[in-house]
């Protein structure tokens, strides 16, 4: 099955969220719109001396939402933005970090509390093949999303190798009971939900949904993968944004100089360029 038509496979079997009485408020608010190929266009691919290893999503117009694990001490890092879905013409972009950070309290032996953010050092222009995912800043507790929409490979070249264009999406649903350890408070287990022969993606990947409310369709990051293999038949621990968003909302105020108190304290510092360990 090629890329589009398991993007169409994928998009087909979407649980739609109403949440029009609710409330919601996005981090950004042009982000998660609806889009054509088979990868969002928040997709970023952290690239070092031109080796994919890991991804994250844009979430604004100057950080990378990914993994703490996916955080380099050493190296020049760069994210790719605009490699899925462009058109005739258009031009995937590449960007440095500037800033780099984890969330202070992250387990690399658990992978509890796997979070991070990349400041870039310029900004990004909005495109319709380069877009912010929606992270929501006023979750509601009693809403909780079971299916999610991953990505994964589809195939490798002859030297055993993946490739970009071989990136695509996968269902994956919650299966609590498939995880050993996890930290309940920061991480869920799930799994994919269809007979796909690989389900192996990327540290620091999405999982997204399409959430309705206030009749607009968005795109809103709900996990984060953890690990880049996984087995069809398992899953694995995701951690979960929903428990971060306020986090997240800090760390963007503080350093795009937004005018907001943050909610609660968190190992950075405005004049530091070095990145925070937990």
């Amino acid at each position: 099955m090629n890329n589009s038509l398991s993007a169409i496979a994928v998009l087909a079997s979407l649980l739609f969220i109403c949440s029009n009485s609710g409330s919601a408020s996005w981090l950004n608010n042009d982000c998660g719109s609806e889009y054509q190929g088979a990868v969002g266009p928040w997709t970023a691919l952290l690239q070092e001396n031109g080796q994919l290893f890991c991804a994250g999503t844009l979430i604004t117009k100057f950080f990378i939402l990914t993994a703490a694990n996916c955080i380099k001490t050493k190296g020049v890092v760069k994210v790719r933005l605009g490699e899925f879905g462009r058109g005739t013409g258009d031009l995937a972009e590449d960007h440095l970090v500037h800033l780099s950070l984890r969330y202070r309290y992250y387990n690399n032996e658990s992978y509890s509390n796997d979070i991070g953010l990349l400041k870039l050092t310029k900004e990004v222009q909005f495109k319709s093949y380069i877009k912010p995912i929606c992270i929501n800043v006023d979750p509601n507790p009693q809403q909780q999303v079971n299916e999610f929409i991953g990505t994964a490979w589809r195939g490798m070249n002859m030297d055993g190798m993946y490739r970009t264009t071989d990136l695509g999406s996968i269902n994956i649903q919650r299966k609590p009971r498939f995880c050993d350890g996890l930290d309940l408070y920061t991480q869920f287990c799930a799994g994919s939900s269809d007979n796909w022969q690989s389900c192996d993606g990327l540290s620091g990947s999405a999982l997204t949904q399409l959430l309705r409310h206030r009749n607009e369709n968005r795109f809103v990051q709900f996990g984060i993968s953890t690990l880049s293999e996984m087995d069809c038949q398992g899953a694995q621990g995701y951690t979960d944004v929903m428990q971060f968003y306020w986090w997240i909302q800090d760390v963007v105020a503080l350093f795009e100089g937004a005018s907001y108190t943050p909610k609660k304290s968190f190992a950075a510092s405005a004049k530091s360029k070095r990145i925070y360990p937990k």
